[in-house]
């Protein structure tokens, strides 16, 4: 944080106060008095200092929620997975594909002004194509999963998905097949229904981004 925006409230209080009323019991007072205008000031500030780029938002949400854990947005999703991090992936929206022909995959031959054939080249196809044999021989080979236009029309994505360790949560009403039930002693477990993790939520999102949130459970 910059030096310029920290106030020393006491110090300043101090100054301010003539030096005939600077007696224990009256600045002791007047701190206390002081006392809300230093929490908006500190809130307000905070806020200002945070937007709704993925590393400020996974950020916030680990301070508010996962105070025990410390926030490093230079980790992998799969490193932050394995701390107990709250942290934001992309949508889960597919993507278009498209098939051809095996004849689309060729470039028809040419013939040139002077009558010699120039053969046409394999094209590249857009994905690689598997048969049953050559998939089941490796089953690194996934399968391409070809989009529906009901995918399109009937199902509504979130722009981005907050996961949360199953740790923290309690209380849930996401998606049956993530749902369970655990809490923490050291920490105040998330109603992912509450008003005040939406309100953050919302708060710090880009306008017009929608969200969903996850469980995900910590290997042991």
């Amino acid at each position: 944080m910059n030096k310029y925006t920290v106030l020393k409230w006491e110090k300043l209080l101090l100054w301010l106060i003539p030096p005939i009323l600077r007696k224990r019991t009256h600045a002791v007072w007047l701190n206390t008095l002081l006392a809300p205008l230093h929490s908006l000031y500190e809130n307000i500030l905070y806020k200002m200092q945070h937007t709704g780029q993925v590393i400020y938002l996974e950020k916030v949400l680990n301070e508010a929620f996962n105070i025990t854990k410390e926030y490093d947005p230079n980790l992998s999703i799969q490193e932050k997975r394995k701390r107990g991090l709250i942290y934001i992936d992309e949508s889960v929206k597919p993507s278009l594909q498209y098939l051809y022909l095996h004849k689309e995959y060729y470039e028809k031959d040419e013939v040139t002004p002077e009558g010699k054939i120039i053969k046409g080249k394999l094209r590249m196809p857009l994905f690689t194509i598997f048969n049953n044999d050559e998939y089941y021989k490796n089953k690194n080979n996934k399968p391409v999963y070809l989009a529906h236009f009901d995918d399109y029309t009937k199902v509504s994505y979130a722009n981005f998905r907050v996961f949360i360790p199953e740790i923290l949560v309690q209380n849930l009403t996401i998606p049956a097949e993530l749902n369970g039930n655990a809490s923490n002693p050291e920490t105040e477990a998330i109603n992912v229904t509450s008003i005040e993790y939406h309100n953050l939520l919302n708060f710090y999102k880009l306008a017009g981004k929608s969200y969903a949130s996850y469980l995900y459970y910590m290997a042991t």
